[in-house]
């Protein structure tokens, strides 16, 4: 098992849509297995397969640190089926954005089909703190940072004081 190093903002596979895994194998077990032990080292709650330099759908949550009932969960071509209507903001923050926090505006509820690490279809829905993740980390596969998710004034704001060297990560 292997810690894998964290991609950091604004590295060009953060703004890359993925491919799809087609392939189920002992190769996917391992770089999911790295995946886990790499967010648990880094303190996560999600992560996507391109945070660690991988260019494959594959999305990891695991909030049952705050949700006792859900257990980690490995999605491998996960596709937002629905969203609710009902919308939250809540501040999020990203691995490859560490220590930067902002308020983003995302649906409650969402419906995701998936595949399971054995090939499986799969479909759940999610509400909360668990359909918030399963989007951030959906939209990383779909080479969307969460910074895209901020009102114009605040992504411009964030590209000026990181091209100042505010932020550095």
């Amino acid at each position: 098992m292997s810690v894998l190093k964290i991609v950091k903002y604004p590295a060009s596979i953060l703004k890359q849509r993925v491919s799809p895994v087609k392939n189920f194998n002992s190769e996917l077990k391992n770089i999911v297995r790295d995946m886990f032990e790499t967010m648990y080292a880094y303190n996560g709650i999600g992560l996507a397969a391109n945070q660690v330099g991988i260019e494959l759908a594959i999305v990891l949550v695991d909030i049952s640190k705050v949700e006792k009932n859900l257990m980690p969960l490995v999605l491998i071509n996960p596709k937002i089926l629905s969203y609710s209507r009902q919308k939250k903001m809540e501040e999020e923050g990203c691995l490859s954005f560490p220590g930067y926090y902002e308020k983003i505006l995302r649906s409650k509820t969402v419906v995701v089909s998936y595949y399971d690490i054995n090939g499986n279809k799969k479909e759940i829905r999610a509400e909360g703190l668990f359909a918030r993740v399963l989007q951030h980390e959906i939209d990383h596969i779909n080479g969307i940072t969460f910074i895209k998710r901020l009102p114009l004034n605040k992504r411009i704001r964030f590209h000026i004081l990181h091209s100042l060297g505010k932020y550095k990560f």
